[in-house]
């Protein structure tokens, strides 16, 4: 991870939350013509999850892990969430491994204000993307028998040579740094943590 593009990033993060914060969610436009840009979707505060799916907290991240044989690891390194969420409210962070390999970073938040700490989330992003930004996806998607997710993920070599994925779901907020060729576990993890 280069620190100088990550510093900038942590810096934007902490001006987008109070700005966020001050101004009720509302994403400003970018500055910069051609910046890389998040499509706008319908607001987050509408959308419900699909019909027949109950409102409740998301699965037990421990319980997760064990079934998929994820290994855990504290960890002081810097989650983008980490810079977002106010101090009052707990995230929690792990490197996770399989068979004594690393595979990822899992950071993760709850709490009512979600909606909103995802919107500062993509608005200091928006600012920070650099030129070697690619992959980029941002959706809300709408899964049968499933709650609502926002997902967004990007491959941003500037910020971090891993793939970084934020999944809203409920009133959780994950955050997932994803090692080279370890797409496949992550994403079926996310899958499960989804539910």
């Amino acid at each position: 991870m280069r620190v100088a593009p990550f510093l900038f990033v942590l810096l934007a993060l902490g001006l987008a939350t109070a700005d966020a914060t001050l101004m009720r969610g509302a994403l400003i436009e970018p500055q910069e013509e051609g910046a890389p840009t998040i499509e706008e979707h319908p607001p987050i505060a509408e959308q419900t999850d699909a019909p027949g799916v109950a409102r409740r907290s998301g699965p037990d991240v421990d319980e997760v892990l064990r079934t998929k044989d994820i290994a855990i690891e504290l960890t002081e390194e810097a989650s983008i969430l980490r810079q977002v969420i106010p101090g009052e409210t707990p995230v929690t962070t792990f490197i996770l491994l399989q068979n004594n390999d690393r595979i990822g970073l899992l950071s993760w938040t709850e709490s009512p204000s979600v909606k909103l700490y995802y919107m500062a989330l993509k608005e200091a992003l928006h600012t920070a993307f650099t030129t070697q930004l690619t992959d980029l996806i941002d959706e809300t998607q709408i899964r049968d028998g499933k709650p609502v997710r926002n997902f967004l993920s990007f491959l941003d070599t500037g910020i971090s040579e891993e793939r970084i994925v934020f999944a809203r779901v409920r009133e959780r907020l994950y955050e997932m740094h994803i090692a080279k060729d370890r797409e496949i576990v992550m994403f079926d993890l996310l899958e499960s943590l989804s539910l």
